[in-house]
């Protein structure tokens, strides 16, 4: 591995590891409808933050690799494009890679106002149902608004992260959550608008209910450096496009899928009134650091997880 992006050892087992190796060498032009753009920019962010190895020798503990495993993920399993495997081009009109798009181009904008990053040139916008950002560097380019607290928010993170000198790291995850769901929330109110077409409308309402359940990881400031992602992160997803049903999935991912489509089917009055709850519960660091176990006694209610369930009701009685 080049001696310039140091990583973890273990992420030579992951197929992430290819993207890692792979990716070019950031040069004069940031093309983000080319899958290895985007994770070249992932991986430099990764580094050019971890420089002072404030998150390890390795940067194991750098929060921003949630990022690039899930983008990951999506490639694999055909989310960014029906051909995207084998053309390494993310289609402009797909869901899953439009609101990737509002996690990878807008943290990078964000990270060059920080001047964490040089500018480069942005690859013009492809035809598509989806608004993006103008093309050229920053003095050319046109950047819709809704964009610009996204950018914000991020710039906001970074400057943190140059402050940070290790330790406690959940000031600043918050904030880097904080980021994500300003940006997000962008890609969550236009898929809500979309058809599914050229995907199913069960992947449709997975994805939907994926931004949702997003926001209660984005209340609990869920952990999203390297090692919780490699043991929390990897198994919990399908490893396939939804078809018409559920019933080939492994059983936990079978029942974390209909999880997230009932998110989706929620009336928003319900969905806010639920999440307002978990808010509330997460208050505290220490239901924050029970999110796995706070997580399953919400989705998963059962006899075996009652303790659990009892401990919820405790944190959001709290005054």
């Amino acid at each position: 591995m080049a001696p310039d992006y140091p990583a973890p050892a273990e992420l030579s087992g992951l197929s992430l590891h290819a993207s890692w190796t792979g990716a070019p060498e950031p040069g004069d032009a940031f093309d983000p409808w080319a899958f290895d753009d985007r994770m070249a920019t992932y991986r430099e962010l990764i580094t050019a933050t971890g420089r002072r190895q404030q998150f390890g020798a390795d940067n194991r503990r750098n929060p921003l690799w949630g990022l690039m495993f899930q983008h990951q993920w999506q490639f694999d399993t055909d989310r960014l494009g029906l051909d995207c495997r084998d053309t390494r081009r993310i289609d402009p009109d797909a869901g899953w890679g439009f609101g990737n798009y509002t996690l990878s181009v807008v943290p990078w904008l964000g990270a060059v106002a920080a001047r964490v990053v040089p500018d480069r040139e942005l690859a013009a916008p492809a035809n598509s149902r989806f608004e993006y950002v103008g093309g050229g560097t920053a003095s050319m380019r046109a950047i819709p608004a809704a964009y610009a607290p996204g950018i914000a928010a991020w710039h906001h993170y970074f400057a943190a992260v140059d402050g940070f000198t290790g330790g406690d790291d959940e000031p600043l995850r918050m904030k880097l959550w904080a980021a994500h769901k300003v940006c997000l929330d962008v890609a969550s109110a236009t898929l809500r608008t979309i058809s599914p077409a050229p995907y199913s409308p069960l992947e449709l309402s997975f994805l939907q209910g994926w931004c949702r359940m997003v926001d209660y990881l984005w209340a609990a400031a869920w952990p999203t450096d390297f090692d919780f992602m490699s043991e929390y992160g990897l198994d919990v997803l399908p490893d396939q496009l939804l078809i018409d049903s559920t019933r080939d999935l492994p059983p936990r991912v079978r029942g974390n899928v209909r999880n997230v489509i009932g998110l989706a089917t929620l009336p928003d009055r319900r969905y806010a009134f639920n999440l307002a709850l978990w808010r509330r519960a997460m208050r505290t660091r220490s239901a924050r650091q029970r999110v796995l176990p706070m997580l399953d006694a919400i989705f998963n209610p059962s006899l075996d997880n009652a303790g659990d369930i009892l401990r919820l009701l405790g944190y959001l009685a709290r005054p």
